[in-house]
């Protein structure tokens, strides 16, 4: 009898259960534009992702968003196609390509599912000469309070216009780097690094090869002229972190100096506002910046990023040990051969190939 009245309520209960249906919503995705053109002849890029959105912040994974159709136009009607490459998502113009001062430029994009999206006009402004460049230690304050950060702060030396706006940007590139190591500080044999090479075509006595390096930290350094118009400036354009291994010998420093609109200079700050949160209460909310792209499809789409565009000049500049002032003590001890520098120690971004012995074709650090 309890058997039949237990079976009884289960059944009843099962009765009650009502069937609900689950339907999870695509996830919304963002597209994000990044890449400009400046007056230097060569080969631009731009570079079309599409992140996933979650709540305020946009954290999702990035993926490449190609066989879209992405044209330059500028004001006299002119038309450039370019070109998806090797890499999916990335866009290429002709090599030779440069924008000219006084021209505007936007930039259209129509993606493979036929939505299209097309950026608010910008002004190549006229960039002043750089007269010289020079550079000096510095030490500052950093999370660890037992141990100073060192670095280097590289500086500019110009005339700003007079009766003219003016919006600077400098921009850091891919650099190069003596890197000095200490093989003779160790007894491992080299072939127990288990390197995909011969070592010994190279010797075990290698202590100085060539390093590529993205300076770091990588803040965004933009201003304007409206606190010195028209007065001769000595102004900071780049910092690099001495993370040990940097200053050991010879730095070399490539990076751009830009003009920009008043609207890039605005978004340029924005971002490097949010790059630098530490995550302290006096840290300014995070912000949602959008840039100058548009959906024509619809208006009130987000896509993130900024086309711009920029008179350049390139700079250079060689930073010797031997004339800074301090640098990072102790320096970073590498106690193997430098060929072999990225195996024993991979670093994210970086392929694993055995570092050169010889400096680059153009390295003139003396000239």
């Amino acid at each position: 009898m309890i058997r039949r009245v237990l079976v009884l309520l289960v059944f009843l209960m099962a009765s009650c259960i009502e069937v609900y249906n689950f339907s999870s919503e695509q996830e919304e995705r963002v597209l994000v534009v990044e890449g400009n053109i400046t007056t230097q002849p060569g080969i631009h890029q731009i570079r079309l992702t599409k992140t996933e959105k979650f709540g305020p912040d946009f954290i999702g994974l990035n993926r490449t968003e190609a066989r879209a159709t992405v044209l330059i136009k500028d004001d006299l009607g002119r038309v450039i196609k370019l070109e998806e490459g090797n890499d999916r998502g990335i866009y290429f113009t002709p090599d030779g390509f440069s924008a000219e001062v006084g021209r505007s430029y936007n930039l259209e994009i129509t993606l493979f599912d036929g939505k299209r999206y097309i950026s608010r006009p910008e002004k190549v402004y006229p960039v002043p000469e750089i007269d010289s460049i020079s550079y000096h230690a510095v030490k500052n304050a950093s999370i660890d309070r037992l141990n100073e950060e060192f670095g280097v702060q590289v500086m500019a030396h110009f005339q700003d216009p007079e009766e003219q706006s003016n919006y600077y940007y400098w921009k850091m590139l891919e650099s190069t780097f003596a890197l000095i190591t200490e093989p003779h500080l160790t007894r491992r044999e080299a072939p127990a690094l288990n390197l995909p090479f011969d070592i010994d075509n190279t010797g075990k006595c290698c202590s100085r090869c060539f390093h590529t390096d993205i300076p770091k930290p990588t803040n965004i350094i933009t201003t304007d002229d409206v606190d010195f118009n028209g007065n001769y400036q000595r102004r900071m354009i780049a910092y690099i972190e001495d993370n040990g291994l940097r200053f050991k010998e010879t730095y070399r420093l490539d990076l751009q100096h830009l003009s920009v609109s008043p609207e890039t200079h605005r978004f340029l700050k924005l971002v490097d506002q949010q790059l630098r949160l530490t995550g302290s209460v006096f840290d300014p909310p995070p912000a949602n910046i959008r840039g100058n792209m548009i959906s024509l499809n619809d208006p009130e789409e987000v896509v993130l990023g900024q086309f711009f565009v920029s008179d350049e000049r390139r700079l250079r500049i060689y930073i010797h040990k031997r004339n800074l002032e301090f640098y990072k003590l102790p320096q970073t001890i590498v106690p193997i051969n430098c060929v072999a520098f990225l195996f024993q120690n991979p670093i994210v971004g970086y392929p694993s190939i055995p570092l050169p012995v010889d400096p680059p074709i153009d390295w003139d650090p003396e000239g």
